[in-house]
């Protein structure tokens, strides 16, 4: 049986680079491929993939996700967006990862909803406890057994580096300083990404979203 305490802990913490948590999800062998910023660029334009991104969200106003070709592979575009640009990754008992925003601290905070304990721990007890009642938005291929989870503007050019400090399956490493992107080592294979917004009665205005990447065993 799963350490309840170890399901219970992030993994580690997702940061928007520009305050909207717009995330892109790769396998660790396609990252070489992955088009960063062009600082050269003229006007608004940002340059290679995150220009892309950009026009995927252009194209709709309810974007939720996309697939988003780089190079011979395709990662998965995905707005996981609530109240701080922040997502906290935890990984349930049945191998599935979960990305919550906003993350447990900001819930417990006093200005927020500190004095509800009892409430938030059931919130999220109940997001970790199924992805069923989710809503299927794409998948994402990870043959390498490593996943790159990044914020669409964040520097992912020392994924090498973070992939060669996994230790083994489960482990977690973040990729740069700025908390925008992750290295997760998983199963290798294709998993679902399924997205839920629980919301509550007493936090109107601002749900729990939550993003589930469900192995499908192949």
């Amino acid at each position: 049986m799963a350490d309840k305490k170890k399901q219970d802990k992030p993994l580690g913490t997702l940061e928007s680079v520009n305050g909207s948590l717009t995330l892109v999800l790769l396998d660790a062998d396609a990252a070489s491929d992955w088009e960063p910023l062009d600082e050269d660029t003229d006007g608004d334009d940002l340059g290679g993939h995150p220009q892309n991104v950009v026009d995927l969200l252009e194209a709709r106003e309810d974007f939720v996700s996309s697939a988003l070709k780089v190079g011979a592979r395709k990662a998965t575009v995905l707005m996981l967006e609530g109240n701080t640009g922040e997502a906290e990754v935890y990984r349930l008992a049945d191998g599935t990862l979960m990305l919550a925003e906003p993350p447990r601290d900001w819930w417990d905070d006093e200005d927020n909803y500190g004095g509800r304990q009892g409430e938030v721990a059931a919130l999220f007890a109940e997001a970790r406890a199924s992805s069923k009642p989710s809503v299927s938005v794409g998948k994402v291929q990870v043959s390498s057994g490593v996943l790159v989870a990044f914020d669409s503007n964040a520097d992912i050019g020392k994924v090498g580096k973070a992939r060669e400090k996994l230790t083994g399956h489960g482990d977690v490493k973040k990729v740069g300083r700025d908390g925008a992107a992750l290295a997760l080592a998983v199963s290798p294979g294709t998993y679902a990404v399924r997205r839920r917004v629980l919301e509550r009665k007493w936090a109107k205005g601002s749900p729990l979203v939550v993003a589930y990447l469900v192995p499908t065993g192949t």
